[in-house]
């Protein structure tokens, strides 16, 4: 299997772990916290926009803080070895413009999450209609909008941790 191969089954995987955990937390969370409640509404005690911005915000930092560390120490280990998906690849131009500091690319992961995820999922419960949720869809609904949110981001945040100089924290740059 040739190193592209190699790093796109560790993206499939890392897809499917960050995707499925962040699923199944934050669709639990919400269901434990809200259960027995009224239904959420747009604004108020109860509000789902609120929480939506809020998860938009909190959900790409702290999964960056956890996942770029985690794969940067396995690549220090040996355990991973660089991935370069090329210059065709979408993803690996987006992570190649992100800075090798964790916490600036959190940072931008978080502005990416409340400046475009939060505004286009309230823009798409708007258009659907949606004026009150259940606790109960509210937690299925949040359980996949969060794993769906994870698993997207983890493919970038896997790609900028595992740049072929990650370690020095010197960006790499794709050049056509």
């Amino acid at each position: 299997m040739s190193g592209v191969e190699n790093g796109r089954e560790h993206i499939r995987h890392e897809v499917w772990v960050c995707g499925g955990s962040n699923t199944i937390f934050n669709g639990v969370s919400a269901w434990l916290l809200m259960k027995g409640g009224g239904s959420l509404q747009w604004s108020g005690d109860h509000s789902f926009a609120g929480d939506v911005v809020a998860t938009a915000f909190l959900l790409p930092l702290i999964v960056a803080f956890i996942v770029i560390p985690l794969q940067r120490s396995k690549l220090n280990k040996g355990t991973l070895q660089p991935i370069n998906l090329g210059p065709s690849s979408l993803m690996q131009s987006l992570a190649d413009r992100f800075p090798a500091s964790t916490a600036k690319s959190a940072l931008l992961f978080s502005l990416i999450g409340i400046l475009i995820i939060a505004p286009l999922t309230l823009a798409g419960l708007y258009l659907f209609g949606v004026q009150t949720i259940t606790p109960e869809y509210y937690a299925i609904f949040k359980g996949l909008w969060a794993g769906l949110i994870a698993a997207v981001l983890v493919v970038p945040m896997v790609l900028i941790a595992l740049r072929e100089n990650a370690s020095t924290h010197t960006v790499a740059v794709h050049r056509s």
